[in-house]
């Protein structure tokens, strides 16, 4: 323990979060602090827009019909590798994936070749085949994908070797190459989403899953209150609360403090070799940025107003929060700081930004209010306009792109954390349970 770091006892830790609490009052109440010329301005705000409802069986949005059989010689002691895979491609939103029970193909004859027209009279544009077969290893897994259109000759032939617990990642790994063939560009199959929950009284943990759901697990000490979550070098970074403050720690530390300060430092997003997050360790909430290792601390806004939430974008910028005009909006800048440029004007109340990673789809994704609840929107930053995902389901919040932008993990109380695309199509549930500031890893 640091010398100069005297615990204040946990009474004082609980009224120390009580100023946690109330700086992020006006993420719920932003009328809270806010002059009567901000309240103005707030009110001022054009409101965010409705929910465009689009036509999914128009031709232009024509889904890709895909069978995928269950593999043969499928052990009943491992994965469902066929389930995996149809799983993923129906995530996607490019895929409709045809039930099993319509399939009239003779498996046995077959085997891993195909009989087009056997697909086809299904309705089915491609197939996807495989085989699992043991090894000396543990399982050896021949993968191949057809297009009906291309004859009966495979467009793609995967050869997998490993243990039987690797048959998921086999599955993800195959369904990449399949987006990647059809699209030109792979999918985000297998990456990884971690957020927070509240599991009781004065508790919060911080979790990671598979992005569908799968291998859900704790990864903060299990006491006292850990969140705010992000992934980076060393595994999950997050803010816990202590008795000396809120510190950033990640898990290969084991909560030992990584960024420290006075106040509250929180929020962290992992850019490069640089850590960025809010401080209030001048008095204000500002955003700041050090190296990895808390060192090199550099503070990257100067505003009465309160800015939080920065988060990384494409080409060294980063997106955060600030109340600097009014209610709390979205603002970019670059990663060394300087002149703050906003980039949402619409609605008087937008928290959470999330850049889709893709620097030629200039998206952020963020919470706003509208109607009295919040609910998830992007934004394209080139053309200004505004998309709604959601609308009439609820509380909606904490948007994040995956890493090829083609879906949008968010929490929501109806159940847990959805996926959709960025239109707000195809919304499933993949996490069931409470869940907050969810974050995609890269």
């Amino acid at each position: 323990m640091s010398p100069n770091r005297k615990p204040f006892g946990w009474l004082k830790a609980a009224a120390f979060f009580a100023v946690f609490v109330a700086l992020f009052a006006w993420l719920a109440q932003p009328e809270l602090g806010l002059s009567q010329a901000q309240k103005s301005a707030e009110q001022e705000e054009d409101p965010l827009p409705t929910r465009v409802v689009i036509d999914v069986d128009s031709p232009e949005r024509a889904l890709y019909r895909i069978a995928v059989p269950e593999l043969l010689d499928q052990q009943s002691d491992i994965e469902d590798g066929a389930a995996v895979i149809r799983s993923d491609l129906h995530l996607s939103s490019l895929f409709k994936v045809l039930d099993p029970r319509s399939f009239v193909a003779d498996f046995k004859s077959e085997g891993l070749g195909l009989s087009a027209s056997a697909w086809s009279v299904v309705g089915a544009q491609g197939v996807v085949k495989g085989k699992v077969a043991k090894s000396s290893q543990g399982i050896k897994v021949e993968m191949r994908l057809y297009e009906i259109a291309r004859g009966e000759a495979p467009l793609i032939t995967r050869t997998y070797n490993g243990k039987s617990g690797e048959l998921r990642r086999f599955m993800h790994e195959f369904a990449n190459e399949i987006l990647r063939v059809l699209t030109g560009k792979a999918g985000a199959f297998g990456s990884r989403l971690t957020f927070a929950r509240r599991v009781g009284p004065g508790r919060k943990d911080v979790y990671v899953a598979s992005f569908d759901g799968h291998s859900v697990g704790r990864v903060s000490s299990g006491k006292g209150i850990a969140m705010l979550p992000n992934f980076g070098p060393g595994g999950i970074w997050y803010s816990v609360l202590s008795q000396f403050g809120m510190f950033i720690t990640n898990t290969k530390a084991k909560e030992r403090p990584m960024i420290t300060g006075n106040g509250l430092n929180m929020g962290v997003s992992i850019c490069g070799n640089r850590a960025y997050f809010t401080s209030t360790r001048n008095g204000n909430s500002e955003i700041y940025s050090a190296s990895l290792d808390g060192k090199d601390v550099l503070r990257l806004t100067n505003s009465p107003a309160i800015d939080v939430s920065p988060t990384c974008g494409p080409g060294g910028q980063i997106a955060f929060v600030s109340t600097r005009h009014g209610g709390p909006q979205i603002f970019i800048m670059s990663a060394n700081g300087g002149t703050p440029k906003r980039v949402t004007y619409k609605g008087s109340h937008n928290q959470t930004p999330a850049w889709c990673p893709d620097p030629t789809n200039p998206l952020i994704a963020f919470s706003g209010r509208a109607e009295g609840d919040f609910d998830v929107f992007t934004v394209n930053l080139k053309t200004g306009q505004y998309t709604r995902l959601t609308q009439g389901q609820g509380l909606n919040k904490d948007p994040a792109f995956s890493p090829d932008c083609r879906m949008v993990a968010f929490a929501s109380s109806r159940g847990g954390i959805f996926l959709s695309n960025p239109e707000g199509l195809n919304q499933n549930l993949v996490i069931k349970g409470a869940a907050e500031t969810v974050r995609w890893s890269r």
